[in-house]
């Protein structure tokens, strides 16, 4: 087998493994991948329904529906803009910030438990390769 589709392949590998664990550990929380993915676009700044949809690429009534769950849950709010009543802004909630606390892989400590196991030689090497790929495949996208 080629090494390039070697590395295919093992990214592939590692996309699942990460996805399985990132699915498991959400879902002990209620939450789904998709809500992740929304939750990232509006964590740092609120946004409209049209950018987080743009942003995961997924439809306008599909983030509908996700924004729907994710306020029944209480962990966004919609909000409507100050200036033009039209506009619409997701906004994360403090009961959100309370649940991101207690799930294992958004802590630093998740992490460090992860990669216990690897010298710091290993992992410069890791660091460094995955810095390089993320390079070359950000330049092709």
């Amino acid at each position: 087998m080629e090494k390039p589709t070697v590395i295919r392949d093992l990214l592939k590998r590692l996309n699942k493994t990460i996805n399985v664990i990132a699915t498991r550990e959400l879902g002990k929380f209620g939450l789904t991948m998709p809500q992740l993915m929304v939750i990232r676009q509006i964590v740092h700044e609120p946004k409209t329904i049209g950018q987080i949809s743009k942003a995961v690429d997924l439809s306008y009534s599909t983030i509908s529906g996700i924004i729907d769950r994710l306020e029944r849950e209480q962990l966004v709010v919609r909000m409507r803009d100050e200036h033009d009543r039209r506009v619409v802004w997701i906004r994360i909630t403090p009961k959100f910030k309370e649940v991101v606390g207690q799930v294992p892989i958004f802590s630093d400590e998740y992490y460090n438990r992860l990669f216990e196991d690897f010298s710091d030689q290993e992992l410069d090497s890791i660091i460094l390769v995955l810095k390089m790929l993320t390079n070359k495949l950000e330049k092709e996208s």
